[in-house]
């Protein structure tokens, strides 16, 4: 989870572009020489994952401390079958599918979930036409097992540059000419990078023709991405605010976000334009706008189909109807983009509909403060959640770092935007309630951070367990609080809060536990009390009750756990009388069988999960039950606020307006 505030800055543009990067890696592996490419420092996940797949067929590549990468290109190809792990990529999939079906090479093509879900046929097909042996797989995304290829026409059945790029790959390897034809212009950077250094590649109209041929060695300064560049220009028109960007790839079939601004009457200017390997690249200058309704046709929609839900996102803040046509291929992308959009539609307030072709958006003009979204896993609609976070003075969004890295990896950077990382350690912590409270309570004291859940092995060593406590602030939870409290050398028996980077630890569970029954205007002081369990959470309870002078005694499962809590605090063996009962302990049978006293007045169930015995039988009897949803929230807040230095949120209108939420 990562909550934002109203805190940016616009102009840099450190995003070098993803298409280009891609092709020009591939081209400098079959070039006729050593090539080298500049301005890598910034490269997308993507395209590393392009890099090392290039390295398994053969190439060289290697980095340096300036931003350059050499390329030696394949002198040798693999003796054996090569398997090639695309991870989310569908880009480094399909352009190499067309690559290897020209180098004869066997390889198996594998991916991640996000992958595998995504069409693999439209480049299949085209290949298999020109006398390529590649087919699908069970287990992997495909097969390719060399072929001999010769040149065919082949007619696009689908708007794809990445499919026509693999054709015009295998193409420069087959026999005869191949003759690629369009109904609608998609990228054309593969044939005029081609075209640029010497291969025999024509363009005319939608048609492409490739003989077999092979690129010169070159040296290459890629230019900043367009898609990249479109975060800041979308931010900088939903905020007032004026920004250039330099260098960023200008080429025709990229812009077709600017290009339905433009119309919008936004005010989006090129400066400095030039010619850089047959491609434009200058300067994007943005100055406030007043925005009309947006409308994207088709050939708009293909020249900048990652930027739709971008659009989509800024059209929510414009007064009007906005209508994107023939969006149904945004279905298949790293997610179900036009669901996405919908659910942005919807945390806003705005109505989205989709006929199957066509996106339609109704909005007032007015965007929501302090919404929360998800991202579904998809780095675009993340970035399109955290521009609108930003623009509306605060929000947060369910992704990580890592999700906006895979096409830009500076993204926060380049925005300024100063977001802390705290953790959530446990060995199971994935469906947890915390990141969801951090986000509200981050918007909430308009701060800026990170919470990762961070699953840690039972097993793991007390030196590994140490070094990641010792290094990061966060939360501790089951089964690490006692072991935490250990390696930190902590005065308390359990801790679930670390701070000031590890240097300083403490637990809030026992605050939790008092808020919560505060909150419930529940009189606990000096009263007999039964405490269900004995983990760390239940002995920082016993431990903060104690200063209340409530008389206690401790039920768990395994007496001697009991005992040992008995004599180290004094408690006392049983009684038949509590006023309260607080339980410590998770949903089982032991927890169920338990029979509520009659002289109980309210119950404290710590785990909210499952369903729990003692709350079932206090709401049978109609007495308070205190969820642990409350104790969770007060906890939360006060570990909140040890790591940012804000006053504790735990007023009861603060827990209510996210009580919904956890």
């Amino acid at each position: 989870m990562i909550a934002f505030n109203d805190k940016f800055k616009l102009g840099a543009a450190n995003c070098c572009d993803k298409s280009l990067a891609h092709r020009a890696f591939i081209l400098a592996a079959i070039a006729d020489g050593e090539s080298t490419l500049s301005n890598v420092s910034t490269l997308p996940y993507d395209v590393l994952v392009t890099v090392q797949a290039l390295r398994e067929l053969g190439a060289e590549i290697t980095f340096d401390n300036n931003g350059c990468a050499t390329v030696k290109p394949i002198t040798r190809l693999p003796q054996k079958t090569v398997t090639l792990n695309c991870h989310g990529s569908g880009t480094t999939a399909r352009l190499l599918a067309g690559l290897c079906a020209g180098l004869g090479v066997h390889a198996l093509f594998v991916g991640d979930e996000s992958l595998a879900r995504r069409p693999m046929a439209r480049v299949i097909q085209p290949l298999q036409k020109l006398g390529a042996d590649i087919k699908l797989g069970a287990n992997c995304l495909f097969e390719c097992m060399g072929g001999e290829l010769v040149g065919t026409n082949l007619t696009a059945e689908v708007n794809s540059a990445q499919v026509k790029s693999a054709v015009i790959l295998a193409g420069l390897f087959a026999q005869g000419t191949t003759t690629y034809r369009e109904r609608l212009a998609t990228r054309n950077h593969t044939e005029l990078m081609l075209k640029e250094l010497g291969a025999n590649v024509q363009t005319k109209e939608n048609v492409v023709t490739v003989r077999k041929s092979r690129p010169h060695a070159f040296d290459y300064a890629l230019p900043n991405d367009p898609s990249g560049v479109a975060y800041g220009v979308a931010l900088a028109l939903l905020t007032n605010t004026s920004a250039v960007f330099r260098s960023v790839l200008l080429n025709e079939r990229r812009l077709g976000f600017y290009r339905v601004l433009q119309r919008a009457n936004a005010n989006i200017r090129f400066h400095n334009v030039r010619t850089v390997l047959g491609e434009k690249v200058g300067d994007v200058v943005v100055s406030p706008s007043a925005l009309a309704p947006l409308f994207a046709t088709e050939q708009d929609v293909c020249d900048g189909i990652d930027e739709i839900p971008l659009l989509a996102a800024l059209s929510l803040s414009v007064c009007g109807v906005h209508k994107f046509c023939e969006v149904s291929e945004l279905a298949l992308k790293e997610c179900d983009r036009i669901q996405a959009i919908k659910h942005i539609a919807d945390v806003c307030g705005k109505r989205c509909d989709f006929d199957g072709r066509d996106l339609t958006i109704s909005s007032d003009g007015t965007l929501p403060q302090g919404k929360h979204f998800r991202c579904f896993g998809d780095h675009r609609i993340a970035m399109c959640e955290a521009v609108l976070c930003i623009a509306c003075g605060g929000g947060s969004v369910d992704a990580d770092e890592d999700t906006f890295g895979v096409s830009y990896r500076n993204f926060l950077e380049d925005l300024h935007v100063q977001a802390p990382r705290y953790y959530l350690f446990g060995t199971n912590v994935t469906d947890s309630l915390s990141p969801t409270l951090m986000a509200h309570l981050a918007v909430n004291a308009k701060q800026c951070m990170c919470y990762y859940p961070s699953p840690l092995a039972e097993n793991i060593s007390d030196e590994n367990l140490s070094e990641i406590l010792h290094t990061h602030s966060g939360n501790v939870t089951m089964p690490f609080k006692v072991r935490a409290a250990r390696l930190l050398g902590a005065t308390v028996p359990s801790v679930n809060t670390v701070y000031d980077d590890g240097t300083k630890c403490c637990s809030t569970d026992g605050y939790g536990v008092v808020q919560s029954l505060k909150a419930h205007s529940i009189r606990f002081e000096g009263q007999p009390l039964w405490i269900v369990g004995a983990g760390g959470a239940a002995e920082a309870c016993v431990a903060e009750l104690t200063k209340y002078g409530c008389k206690m005694c401790v039920i768990d499962r395994t007496e001697a756990n009991a005992t040992r809590l008995k004599q180290k605090y004094r408690l006392f063996d049983h009684f038949d009388d509590p006023v309260g009962v607080l339980s410590f302990v998770p949903q089982c049978q032991f927890e169920r069988n338990l029979s509520l006293p009659q002289s109980c007045r309210f119950v404290l169930v710590a785990d909210y999960k499952g369903t729990s015995g003692l709350r079932i039988q206090a709401q049978k009897r109609k007495i308070d039950v205190v969820d642990g949803r409350e104790m969770l929230y007060h906890q939360g807040a006060k570990s909140f606020s040890l790591w940012t230095g804000t006053p504790i949120q735990t007023d009861a209108a603060a827990f209510l307006k996210i009580k919904e939420h956890i």
